[in-house]
């Protein structure tokens, strides 16, 4: 009984105000969106045997060229300990190596290898008319709009900057 009660007064938004409600919308409009996202991506790469994290790393390889996995890390949001199973993987399948940094011989910088920037470059016009095609029902201005929002939220949020 008292489960019953304690869902029933989570479940009872009458008390919040139209603000809250409305946050609280929107928080589940964009988890939804994300994961609507997310699935979409996943199945993109699934024919090129890539992982959305796996694809991820090549994209940022392909566009900034070789990087510290810390630097990795930092620009995909990942842990080290999950760039480092990544990167693991696709040293496994010959799309990336370590070489020794120059500067630091302790550190590693990562590098797309032949098969890897062939790959990525194959595969990104296709994901790029992918990512156009699910924002298709947005208009350019909408798309620049919802851009200009979303950096708007994300910089208000301390842990996020």
């Amino acid at each position: 009984m008292a489960d019953h009660l304690t869902r029933k007064a989570l479940l009872n938004r009458e008390g919040y105000s139209a603000c809250r409600q409305q946050a609280l919308k929107l928080w589940v409009v964009l988890a939804r969106c994300y994961n609507s996202f997310a699935h979409a991506e996943a199945m993109s790469h699934k024919e090129a045997d890539l992982t959305q994290p796996q694809f991820a790393v090549l994209e940022v390889l392909a566009h900034l060229g070789p990087l510290k996995m810390c630097e990795i890390a930092g620009k995909l949001l990942m842990s080290g300990a999950n760039v480092t199973g990544v990167v693991d993987r696709l040293e496994e399948k010959g799309l990336v190596k370590r070489v020794t940094d120059s500067d630091d011989r302790r550190m590693f910088r990562i590098h797309l290898t032949e098969a890897g920037g062939r790959l990525i470059a194959g595969i990104f016009p296709q994901h790029a008319a992918g990512i156009e095609q699910l924002t298709g029902a947005l208009t350019p201005h909408e798309r620049a709009t919802l851009i200009r929002l979303l950096k708007k939220l994300g910089k208000s949020i301390p842990t996020a900057r």
